[in-house]
């Protein structure tokens, strides 16, 4: 493990202490949770065998789970898998979680029916060799399933997030300040603060994928920010898009 990696797994080791506490990391209400298994039921079709990678503490591997899908979940970070896997046993649901790479998984050519992640390009040193990755261990015709940020909005610039970030000091007992890109965690991440649809769009034409598109999640959307505390409200300026491809059926 390079550096970088070991930079990376460290801040989300760091995170995952209180990754539970902050809001968007967990369904609010069954209202949402019902969303989130409809919007990924219509994009997984007949999908039984999903790949969750960056799986956190298993936001996604745990609703595709509780749906029926055999999942394996990965993340760079042995501490979020921990805690996935501890919620998974609590829950009486077999999840096959441990620690792997993003831009380099250890799993054969053609592995999987699907793959799913969330908010995880943003946090990966080399986007388009992970996007390479992902298609190599995708069986033909595969779906690739993933949700992300758009860029901020310029309020969060301002006092607004100064309020937020007291409010996470106080309510999640944790420093908003230390992220990836502050002193002494500074790595190169293309993405960081989010990207606009087009640019994911374009990366994922570009190595190969098929069928590609982009949406916005209003409906998700809403219903969390309906149950999220006012400083995150006030702040929160970024919306967030579901992207689709498929790997190419062999001729």
């Amino acid at each position: 493990m390079n550096e970088d990696k070991e930079i990376i797994r460290d801040f989300w080791n760091y995170r995952s202490q209180k990754f539970d506490k902050s809001p968007g990391h967990y369904t609010a209400s069954k209202e949402e949770e019902e969303a989130w298994k409809g919007l990924l039921r219509s994009k997984l079709d007949d999908a039984e065998k999903i790949l969750d990678i960056g799986s956190g503490t298993g936001f996604l591997s745990l609703m595709l789970a509780d749906m029926g899908y055999e999942v394996v979940g990965i993340d760079l970070s042995e501490e979020m898998i921990a805690r996935a896997s501890s919620k998974a046993k609590e829950r009486g649901l077999s999840i096959d979680f441990h620690q792997d790479d993003a831009e380099n998984l250890g799993f054969e050519n053609n592995s999987f029916d699907a793959i799913v992640n969330r908010a995880v390009i943003w946090t990966l040193p080399h986007p388009d060799i992970a996007v390479r990755e992902w298609m190599r261990v995708l069986r033909p015709g595969g779906k690739l399933c993933f949700f992300l940020h758009v860029p901020r909005n310029e309020r969060e610039d301002t006092l607004q997030k100064q309020v937020l970030n007291l409010w996470i000091l106080l309510s999640e007992r944790r420093n908003p300040w230390r992220t990836l890109g502050s002193k002494g965690q500074a790595v190169n991440l293309p993405y960081n603060g989010g990207v606009k649809p087009g640019v994911i769009v374009d990366l994922l034409k570009s190595v190969g994928y098929s069928h590609v598109f982009a949406e916005p999640m209003h409906e998700i959307e809403t219903l969390k920010s309906r149950r999220m505390p006012y400083p995150y409200r006030i702040s929160h300026g970024h919306g967030q898009f579901c992207y689709t491809a498929e790997k190419p059926k062999e001729d």
